[in-house]
């Protein structure tokens, strides 16, 4: 279980949210409303790292809040992946201690970790007194802890102990000594976020085999097809005297009207930067290698603060249809369309968009699919 300090001000602390495979500390600037909407992803069935991460960055990658987010990936081996942001950091405790921060970060900092003992998350604050244990819900406040950390917390005065016999009581986790962690790693870890829900496949059952009896297929008489005879030869047709009346070209079908290329009818406009036709794939990125995408049209875009990789994303069209494919980038691109509803692509995904769609790929630069001006 959770435990979490009591601010002073709770208006002004952050959000602090846990479910049963999520540990999330929130900065007080994402407000309410982004703070519901995470807290719904959280809690929606089979909801993914990158779920999460999605309606975070939904508000746009300069308005990223602090944040430091945990998963549960496996209990068995107490495993979990992280994410932390802005003043946030975290802490994973265990045989190897490993800190994350995300101070002058643009986006988010990753990480993974296994043999997990204790977590903290903080939002830079150190307050750690009448720390209040959470399992499941949304509280305001600074300060998320799990397990053994380097930070016990207060402990309540001993109660006096009668001399009646009584069972040995159970110690508390707080109390476990931490050379002992590796052997509870399992339980307090399952006990805390819960067993993560992965649907389970449906047992398969085998089929009585049906011997078919054999049928004989009946041949069947080809039809005798007569071979066709040449047409009669056509006589030609006498010249017609055309008068001004008579409309050039009437008596011939009509050539097919050829399509312009659907390439000429949208542009990637790029902020800063210019437009681009799609008659050929686009790699965007800090700095891409023509050589490793032979018949592409290689962008290069400036980012000063590196959010941008190297090689980031390409754009293209595929059958008419607007593709947008990551290109293994570190923190992905934010994809919007026209109606607002925004999603993360990354790990190598590839998403299928429409007309006035905006990637954000992050040090401001913006791509737009739009009709050429």
């Amino acid at each position: 279980m959770f435990r979490y300090p009591t601010p002073d001000d709770a208006r002004g602390a952050g959000f602090a949210m846990v479910t049963d495979r999520f540990a999330l500390l929130l900065g007080p600037g994402a407000g309410e409303a982004l703070a519901a909407a995470v807290w719904e992803a959280m809690t929606t069935p089979d909801a993914a790292f990158e779920d999460v991460l999605s309606v975070i960055a939904a508000v746009g990658i300069g308005a990223l809040p602090d944040f430091g987010l945990v998963e549960l990936v496996d209990a068995g081996s107490s495993a979990v992946s992280v994410a932390v942001r802005g003043a946030a950091t975290i802490d994973l405790h265990g045989p190897q201690r490993s800190s994350y921060a995300g101070t002058g970060v643009g986006t988010w900092v990753e990480g993974s970790a296994q043999h997990v003992a204790g977590i903290s998350l903080g939002l830079g604050t150190d307050a750690r007194i009448s720390l209040l244990p959470i399992g499941r819900g949304v509280v305001r406040t600074d300060a998320l802890e799990w397990g053994m950390t380097s930070h016990p917390p207060v402990a309540a005065p001993a109660t006096p102990v009668t001399a009646s016999p009584s069972p040995a009581p159970v110690p508390a986790l707080e109390d476990i000594d931490p050379l002992e962690t590796v052997a509870v790693d399992r339980r307090t870890l399952t006990a805390s976020f819960g067993p993560r829900r992965t649907p389970q496949p449906e047992p398969e059952v085998a089929e009585p085999e049906i011997e078919e009896p054999e049928v004989a297929e009946p041949e069947i008489a080809k039809p005798e097809v007569a071979e066709p005879q040449p047409e009669p030869l056509a006589r030609p047709e006498p010249p017609v005297e055309l008068d001004d009346s008579t409309v050039l070209g009437s008596r011939r079908a009509s050539a097919p009207v050829a399509e312009a290329p659907v390439a000429h009818r949208y542009v990637l406009r790029l902020e800063p930067g210019g437009e681009y036709p799609l008659d050929h794939p686009i790699v965007l990125g800090r700095a891409p290698r023509a050589a490793q995408h032979p018949g592409a049209r290689i962008v290069a875009v400036p980012s000063p603060r590196k959010e941008v990789s190297g090689t980031h994303v390409e754009v293209r069209l595929d059958e008419g249809m607007l593709v947008v494919r990551d290109l293994g980038s570190t923190n992905g691109t934010i994809v919007r369309d026209a109606s607002g509803e925004a999603g993360l692509l990354r790990s190598g995904a590839t998403s299928r968009v429409s007309p006035g769609a905006v990637l954000d790929l992050g040090d401001g630069v913006l791509a737009s699919f739009e009709s050429p001006s």
